[in-house]
């Protein structure tokens, strides 16, 4: 007997067949068990296709509302300040820089601008001292980070599962096992030493590694095979260096060999007696090599006083105020200073090609011998010194700023109505708040280096540093409006008032030779008034 197809009994559960086909159909059923109950399966999963693709009615979606939309002030105040970090990131942070913390540190006196290789060294001496521990420390969160991930990622995948198979468990052990690996044992492939005081490597030593040494007093007697990194407040090299010697110090003093290149920084660098077998790479405040002094090969030398007693074997550059060549030079002279001497029995081989703005600025003393020729090349336009007050430019930059500031000004009063009302004050009042307003200029970025020194508190360095810079910028605002206030009393006319406020500041921060000065007591004193300002409504909250 022949059964009936899959598509015949399909069909026929859907009425899909003709009279004939029917009636056949039925009469095999009536009499064939299988098909029969094949037939009914089929009519089963008919009915339940069927249920599911009725129409149903359209459920109503209701979108609730916001409880509180933002305010238009609010939407305001979160464009403008996202729009102003952003400007000042980009445009402003140069001339603030340059302009108002440089100048305000060089000329208030009571101010202690401490040295930028002090600065520097005194860094350089707290990581390597503290860097280990730090980023070990941070390198352990960053784990404990990955772990914690890896765990809720495997819980996750476990509860979706419905069962936890032992492939799945040993990959997730392996994974957490196998992050114990990013945090190796110190291994010391170098020569570390530090001292809170003085560090001698005697002359009896004999170091045959790479040495690295930081305290605050470092003295290298003995003979070193590889390259030396030093960083202290004052570092002299008697022995012999094998390889590279990089030094960074406020004072210098080499009297030794160094088979590799001499590279480093000093407010004062002196080579007294030393052989260097490869090149000279030194920037600092006096630069001297003494008559006994060899350098093998080229020396760049960038200082404000460089004096080169001693021999070059090939090229020599110089970048300074004064730069003065009693020695022998192999190959040319390359000078971009405002004047060069050429004296005693001063040798040049080659050429002498000096760069300056001053066309006098070359002093030979008949006794020098120059085998090339002698050139003087003036300096490119962009680099001459020209009076800012002279240029096109200037002007428009500070109407572009004053602009920049009335807008800022407008918008300042606009979202915090009560600096209206500030106003400097007299006698003891003044102090006080050019005291308040000095200490936040200078603390602040205090506070925001210790921060970033921890790693974990860059985030905290970063709002304080926006904080600082938005607070000098208004801080010159703020004094525009009180001064502003000052010229039209309790005139309705704000706007009005403002400008005029600014355009007498801007005035003001522009006169010659005090311009720097009264820039920076403006803004130790909108300073001042800014933190007493918010100090207030903090604490009537």
């Amino acid at each position: 007997m022949s059964h009936l197809t899959q598509l015949q009994l399909s069909m026929y559960a859907d009425n899909a067949l003709s009279g004939e086909e029917v009636a056949a159909a039925k009469a095999h059923l009536d009499s064939c068990p299988d098909c029969r109950t094949q037939w009914v399966a089929f009519q089963q999963e008919s009915r339940v296709l069927t249920g599911t693709i009725k129409e149903e009615a359209p459920v109503e979606v209701v979108i609730p509302k916001f409880k509180r939309p933002i305010s238009l002030r609010g939407f305001a105040m979160a464009n403008i300040a996202t729009g102003l970090v952003i400007w000042l990131a980009q445009f402003l942070w140069k001339t603030l820089f340059g302009e108002l913390i440089m100048n305000a540190a060089a000329r208030i006196t009571s101010i202690y601008v401490p040295d930028a290789y002090e600065i520097t060294n005194t860094a350089l001496l707290y990581l390597l001292e503290e860097g280990t521990a730090m980023f070990d420390t941070y390198q352990a969160y960053v784990l404990i980070c990955l772990i914690t991930v890896t765990l809720l990622c495997a819980a996750l995948i476990v509860r979706r599962s419905r069962a936890t198979s032992p492939t799945m468990i040993g990959a997730c052990l392996l994974v957490i096992s196998s992050g114990s690996l990013l945090t190796p044992e110190t291994a010391n492939a170098l020569d570390v030493r530090q001292s809170d005081e003085v560090l001698t490597i005697s002359a009896a030593d004999t170091i045959d590694d790479t040495l690295i040494v930081a305290a605050e007093t470092v003295r290298i007697e003995g003979d070193v095979t590889g390259d030396v990194i030093a960083v202290g407040r004052s570092v002299d090299v008697s022995g012999s260096i094998g390889g590279n010697l990089i030094v960074f110090a406020e004072s210098i003093n080499i009297r030794g060999t160094v088979g590799g290149s001499a590279i480093g920084g000093a407010s004062s660098y002196t080579l007294n007696g030393a052989t260097i077998s490869g090149d000279v790479w030194v920037g600092g405040e006096r630069i001297v090599l003494d008559r006994t002094t060899q350098v093998a090969r080229n020396a760049t030398l960038a200082g404000r006083t460089v004096s080169v007693e001693g021999g070059v074997s090939k090229d020599l550059y110089g970048f300074s105020e004064l730069l003065e060549v009693t020695g022998k030079v192999g190959s040319n002279l390359e000078g971009f200073a405002n004047r060069i001497r050429l004296l005693g029995e001063a040798h040049i081989l080659g050429d002498v090609r000096w760069r300056s703005g001053n066309p006098d600025g070359l002093h030979k003393d008949d006794s020098v011998q120059v085998d090339g020729e002698v050139e003087f090349l003036p300096l490119p336009e962009a680099l001459e010194q020209k009076s800012k007050y002279a240029t096109l430019q200037f002007y428009l930059w500070e109407i572009a700023g004053l602009i920049s500031a009335f807008l800022v000004g407008m918008a300042l009063l606009w979202l915090a109505p009560s600096v209206r009302s500030l106003s400097i004050g007299a006698g003891i009042e003044s102090v006080k708040t050019a005291g308040v307003g000095l200490l936040a200029l200078v603390s602040m970025p205090t506070i925001a280096l210790i921060a970033a020194i921890t790693l974990v508190g860059l985030p905290f360095t970063f709002l304080i540093f926006i904080a600082w810079v938005v607070g000098i910028y208004l801080a010159k605002i703020v004094i525009g409006v009180i001064v502003g206030g000052m010229i039209f009393g309790d005139s309705d006319n704000q706007p009005v008032a403002l400008l005029a406020g600014l355009t007498a500041v801007t005035v003001a921060v522009n006169v010659p030779f005090i311009g720097g000065i009264v820039s920076a007591l403006l803004t130790i004193l909108g300073l001042g008034l800014l933190v007493q300002h918010t100090w207030s409504n903090l604490s009537a909250d």
